[in-house]
C-alpha cells in the first residue's frame, strides 16, 4: 500500500502530467504522451482513492476494477457510471501504459479517443475532489 498523499495535489499533479501529454501527442509522440496519460489517470485515481476509501489501493483479493467503482460510488456516483469510469482506469492501463508506452505500438484510430476520455475522467477527478461539492455524501470505506 502507498503512503496517503494529499488528494488535491495528486489531482493537480495529475493535471500537469496529462498537460504535457497532449503537448507531447500534438508533436508527434505518442509513446511518451500515452505514458504521462497513464500517470495523469493513476495520480487522480489515487486521489479519489485516498479522499473516499483512506486507501491508496485495493484490500488483498480485490481487482483494481471493482476498487476504483466503489471509491467512485463513494463518492457520489451511480454504480453504471462508477463502472464506465473503472473500466477507463483499466483500459488506460492496458492499452495506453501497455500497448502504446511499453509496446510502442500506437494506432490514431483506436488509441487516440482514449487521450480524450482521460481529460474526461481529470475533469470528474477535480468535480469530485472539489470542496464545492458539498451536496455530495462523500461515504469514506469502513
Amino acid at each position: 500500500m502507498l503512503q496517503p498523499a494529499d488528494p488535491v495535489e495528486l489531482v493537480k499533479l495529475a493535471r500537469g502530467f496529462y498537460g504535457k501529454a497532449v503537448e507531447l501527442l500534438s508533436r508527434g509522440d505518442p509513446y511518451t504522451a500515452a505514458g504521462l496519460a497513464w500517470e495523469a489517470v493513476w495520480c487522480a485515481t489515487l486521489a479519489l482513492a485516498e479522499r473516499y476509501a483512506g486507501a491508496g489501493g485495493p484490500p488483498e483479493g480485490v481487482a483494481w476494477r471493482e476498487f476504483v467503482r466503489g471509491v467512485l460510488v463513494r463518492a457520489g456516483l451511480g454504480e453504471g457510471e462508477a463502472g464506465e469510469w473503472a473500466a477507463l482506469f483499466v483500459e488506460a492501463r492496458g492499452r495506453l501504459r501497455g500497448e502504446v508506452y511499453l509496446a510502442r505500438w500506437y494506432e490514431e484510430r483506436e488509441h487516440g479517443p482514449l487521450f480524450e476520455r482521460v481529460g474526461r475522467y481529470l475533469e470528474l477527478a477535480e468535480r469530485l475532489l472539489s470542496p464545492s461539492d458539498c451536496h455530495i455524501t462523500h461515504r469514506r470505506a469502513e
